[in-house]
């Protein structure tokens, strides 16, 4: 056991997985201790002999204190659910420490992202966070493929770090854009062909009409009432409100180029904006974008649903095949402006 733990602890100083750096103090420092070092050769003076021993010393001590700065930091990333395109999004950094040395000016990378983070402190047995906000400019699978912890604790001449790999693969959704939605393409030719749940007690008035056995008195509409002598009623929508179909062209003309394959992506965005406009107002939404269809449906989890499809939607050289929808539903086309 004895011999188990000198063989570690005789091998963690050429440890593979630690990264050395030479600070510019750190290049300054060794050129100076090297002119004293030939100065003493030469010389043979005593004085010059102390003065490299105390430089050597202290360059010794700042490297293994350096490398013990850094030495058994445990780091995670944490972030938001869902992660929009071009927009920044809050992640948190967190360093814990398991041994029973504090860690001092600790200083975490995240790949992809050019300013590190600095954590003053962490405590024996504690730990410390600290919030990012990472930007990633495309949507789809995206990955932070590491972390690195660094120092150049205590005084500078080095900077020592570990990597930590991560490569956590996430996938970020099209970033919505703000756009006026397309023209519906109604696909209830009449009333009676209107699905009897499109019918409700909701705050929007589908149409006025003349009441018939049944009708709710509430419903009256008196001015209406009053100029046509006869009772009329204000037909209200549903509280859970219709159903719509956004549809994304994905066919690509064998003669596009690069402007069409950004009006594309810029259909991706108004289809995004389009399915979470209609999701905020209650409606239940589906999505046909190449050969995907999800039929229509609320709640979080199938936001998710429609929101994964959009970030991971591609062009295909396929026409769409042909949908058939009940009665009521109401169909958006989108298409690539160019």
């Amino acid at each position: 056991m004895k011999l188990s733990v000198l063989r570690l602890r005789l091998k963690v100083p050429w440890d593979e997985t630690i990264l050395v750096r030479v600070t510019n103090l750190g290049l300054g420092y060794v050129l100076t201790a090297l002119v004293v070092a030939i100065g003493a050769t030469n010389t043979g003076n005593n004085g010059l002999y102390v003065l490299l021993s105390l430089l050597l010393g202290v360059l010794l001590v700042s490297g293994v204190v350096s490398r013990r700065n850094v030495d058994a930091v445990g780091v995670a990333l944490d972030g938001p659910a869902e992660v929009f395109a071009g927009e920044p999004a809050r992640f948190r950094v967190r360093l814990e420490n398991p041994t029973k040395r504090a860690k001092t000016a600790l200083l975490v990378k995240v790949s992809g992202k050019a300013a590190p983070l600095l954590f003053p402190q962490v405590e024996a047995g504690g730990e410390a966070e600290r919030g990012v906000d990472l930007v990633f400019p495309r949507r789809g699978r995206q990955r932070v493929e590491s972390l690195l912890v660094f120092s150049g604790y205590p005084i500078g001449l080095f900077r020592k770090g570990r990597l930590h790999p991560v490569n956590e693969e996430r996938i970020v959704f099209p970033s919505p854009a703000d756009a006026a939605a397309p023209a519906p393409d109604h696909r209830d030719a009449s009333d009676e062909g209107r699905e009897p749940r499109m019918r409700g007690r909701g705050a929007e008035i589908l149409k006025l009409r003349e009441a018939v056995p049944g009708d709710d008195p509430r419903d009256i509409h008196w001015p209406q009432t009053a100029r046509q002598g006869r009772p009329i009623i204000k037909e209200r929508a549903s509280e859970l409100g219709g159903e719509v179909v956004v549809h994304l062209d994905t066919f690509r003309p064998a003669s596009a180029g690069p402007s069409w394959d950004a009006a594309f992506e810029e259909a991706v965005r108004r289809a995004t904006g389009l399915v979470l406009t209609m999701l905020a107002r209650g409606e239940k939404v589906g999505l046909l974008c190449g050969g995907t269809f999800a039929p229509p449906a609320s709640g979080p989890f199938h936001r998710t649903t429609l929101l994964t499809a959009l970030a991971l939607v591609a062009p295909g050289a396929e026409a769409p095949l042909p949908l058939s929808l009940p009665a009521g539903t109401t169909l958006y086309h989108v298409r690539a402006r160019g």
